[in-house]
């Protein structure tokens, strides 16, 4: 079978009323067909054009013999669809795909499909604008096949970017595929939003190609442009991790379980029952060690244990210890469990820490309460699954966890915060490619739920592998040293929700013709507390049925008979 080499396009155009015309519109596809040979372009949303210019960009593709990928508002009767078109490389349209997920502030009828469709060089799956918020979306199309996906955007009102390179990456990383996004840029220098003052941001640009690995290989900066690269679609390094089955070009751990679990993320969701918590302030402490100085089977963990009496002069609410190496049915394990519950007994701290082993699990994570009881304990997820993943309350939030491994399977994070996951803690011994891709990762899981996240490592002469805490924008708050043992922490308030921008702020500056005024549009939104209550009234769950089912895809790259 010849491999799969594949020439992906993604153009990035000029935002602003001047360059909103079927003209412009025509000319950068032209410009991005012209003396290259494309087998797909892609174009961002549209929504100032109408449905009858599908035939003239159809003559585009005919011309150059590539796939024309672009989404544009669709009227049918008294409703108006945001539509992708795929128009094949004779200029006619080969698929279509209807938004399936808006904000508030999209004032359109929605789709009900999340459909996939084969071209000659692969399987493509779409999205459009505020649809890169639903990591349900791109796993759906990953289950069904997805080689390519695309992403067409359009400036938000209120335009934060300083989330969108991590979760464009683990959309990418995630799914095992091409990402291909096509955004706009402004004409003018990029410059960030500042609310307070009124200022709504520049179009962002970084249109972009990205491979399986979410790693941009083509990007057109913050300009206007045409990003594009060639890929081979086959193309997969060799596998040492034996028994494992990587196959994926990348450091990869696939879900060995049977996916019953992730249930509650194609059921309707109603707001979890929560105890009355006693505070919503809380200081959350991560201890990082060497690995030699972790908790190994037959050893006591005096160094873990010496650097936990640290730990009590912060006063911290919880302290989160990474994964370890450890029996605990054998008289050193026993012995170490009980001097653990006493300094939470002693110092009136929730202590949880991983890669505790017994006669049935690889590696659990023990929590223990202020008085010093064993209150939770869960087993790595990815090694072999269960039917439940599972939460705990503490006096001040809702708890969920995962381990090392697990980060690759991200609906595990997904069915934390369906049952009111608050705080994820990730104890690991580093899982993953490099710091940096454990880091996007990481991020991304608190930016998709909206959740803090605290993560234990081992140390590691990886630079970039941290020990880190992450706040629900996805940005890291603390972050361990690099080469050193010791403790990190922050004070959190549960009640400090994530904003989101809907609806029109009533004061709005005035509109310049020079300098920073303008920037300004006198149509800033309104900023809200509560992002994530907003997007779980979004989801789409009925559209999600697929997820928590084993198919060709999921098992591609098990082995026969798992490790554990």
């Amino acid at each position: 079978m010849p491999a799969r080499i594949v020439n992906l396009a993604s153009v990035c155009l000029l935002d602003g009323d001047r360059h909103r015309t079927g003209n412009y519109v025509a000319d950068a596809l032209t410009n991005a067909c012209e003396g290259a040979k494309r087998d797909l372009v892609v174009l961002p949303y549209v929504p100032f054009l109408g449905f009858e210019a599908v035939r003239r960009f159809g003559s585009i593709a005919r011309k150059h013999g590539t796939y024309v990928a672009l989404a544009l508002p669709e009227e049918e009767g008294s409703k108006t669809y945001a539509t992708a078109v795929l128009l094949d490389r004779g200029g006619n349209v080969a698929f279509t795909y209807r938004k399936t997920h808006a904000f508030p502030d999209d004032a359109m009828a929605l789709g009900n499909e999340l459909p996939v469709f084969e071209t000659d060089f692969g399987v493509i799956g779409a999205s459009i604008t505020t649809d890169l918020y639903f990591p349900e979306v791109y796993e759906v199309l990953r289950m069904k096949g997805a080689e390519v996906l695309i992403w067409h955007d359009f400036p938000e009102r209120f335009r934060d970017y300083s989330g969108h390179e991590v979760l464009l990456s683990a959309r990418a990383f995630d799914s095992h595929a091409h990402f291909v996004g096509a955004m706009y840029a402004d004409p003018r220098c990029y410059i960030t939003n500042r609310y307070a003052m009124g200022m709504q941001g520049a179009a962002w640009g970084r249109s972009m190609v990205l491979n399986r690995v979410g790693v941009p290989i083509a990007d057109t900066g913050y300009a206007d442009g045409v990003a594009a690269a060639t890929v081979d679609l086959d193309k997969r390094k060799q596998d040492p991790y034996d028994p494992w089955v990587q196959n994926e070009g990348k450091f990869f751990v696939n879900c060995m379980g049977d996916r019953t679990a992730f249930r509650p993320v194609s059921e309707p969701w109603q707001p979890p029952e929560r105890p009355a918590y006693a505070k919503r302030r809380a200081r959350i402490a991560v201890l990082y060690l060497w690995d030699h100085n972790m908790w190994q089977t037959g050893k006591r963990p005096d160094k873990m244990l010496e650097l936990l009496d640290k730990a009590a002069a912060m006063q911290p609410d919880l302290v989160l210890i990474s994964e370890n190496s450890a029996k605990v049915d054998d008289e050193v394990g026993k012995a170490a469990l009980e001097a653990i519950a006493e300094r939470a007994r002693n110092k009136k701290a929730y202590i949880a820490i991983g890669g505790l082993r017994d006669e049935n699990s690889l590696s659990i994570v023990y929590v223990w309460d202020r008085k010093g009881e064993v209150i939770f304990r869960q087993s790595i997820y990815w090694t072999k699954g269960f039917p439940e993943i599972k939460v705990f309350d503490t006096d001040f939030a809702r708890i969920g966890t995962h381990e090392c491994g697990d980060l690759y399977t991200l609906m595990i994070d997904r069915t934390l915060m369906l049952k009111g996951a608050e705080i994820i803690l990730d104890p690991s011994q580093m899982w993953g490619a490099d710091g940096r891709s454990n880091e996007a990762l990481l991020r991304a899981r608190a930016l998709d739920n909206g959740v803090w996240l605290a993560c234990a490592h081992w140390n590691s002469s990886d630079p970039g592998l941290r020990s880190l805490i992450i706040d629900p924008y996805g940005q890291v708050m603390a972050s361990s040293v690099f080469q050193q043992e010791g403790i990190i922490h922050v004070d959190i308030d549960l009640d400090d929700r994530r904003v989101y921008y809907e609806g029109r702020k009533a004061q709005q500056p005035t509109r310049g013709e020079t300098d920073i005024p303008s920037y300004y549009t006198e149509d800033i939104p309104e900023q809200k507390p509560g992002w994530r209550e907003m997007m779980l009234a979004h989801r789409r769950p009925e559209l999600y049925g697929i997820i928590p089912a084993e198919n060709e895809v999921t098992r591609r790259y098990r082995p026969e008979k798992g490790p554990w």
